[in-house]
């Protein structure tokens, strides 16, 4: 647990240290988004579920990476349209752009020792659901 604290605060200094730095310099850095996630984790289900919020996305969009020492990490691109960013004034012009386009990620712990196959993963009406066994089995 030390150590996790310690890493997430390391990462929330060096990413401050980079913010001062561009503004410093007048650049702007591109910021990575993250999908929002509800994880529903019912004792008495023997599965743990994260739904990830990702409108607009088609399932090959969006990568699935799970990593050896129990971390998945959902990511993508979404790309704005191309009328979106045209510069012709005589074609729509946009006075309200809220939607948010660009790199996303968004990694969660997931028990040690987790395999892809053990993974399921559906996409339905832009909510990405990912399950996972709540007990890992021991592999033979």
């Amino acid at each position: 647990l030390d150590r996790a604290l310690a890493a997430k605060y390391v990462q929330l200094i060096l990413t401050h240290r980079r913010r001062v730095a561009a503004a410093q310099t007048g650049m702007s850095l591109p910021e990575s988004m993250r999908p929002r996630v509800e994880i529903c984790d019912q004792p008495q289900s023997s599965f743990v579920t994260a739904t990830f919020e990702l409108p607009g996305l088609k399932k090959e969009e969006i990568g699935v990476h799970l990593t050896n020492d129990g971390h998945l990490t959902i990511s993508g691109d979404r790309r704005p349209p191309p009328f979106i960013n045209n510069t012709d004034p005589a074609l729509t012009v946009y006075p309200v752009k809220e939607l948010k386009y660009g790199r996303f990620e968004r990694t969660i712990d997931v028990p040690v020792g987790l395999e892809v196959k053990d993974i399921n993963a559906s996409l339905a009406d832009g909510m990405l659901s990912v399950s996972w066994p709540r007990a890992i089995s021991p592999s033979a």
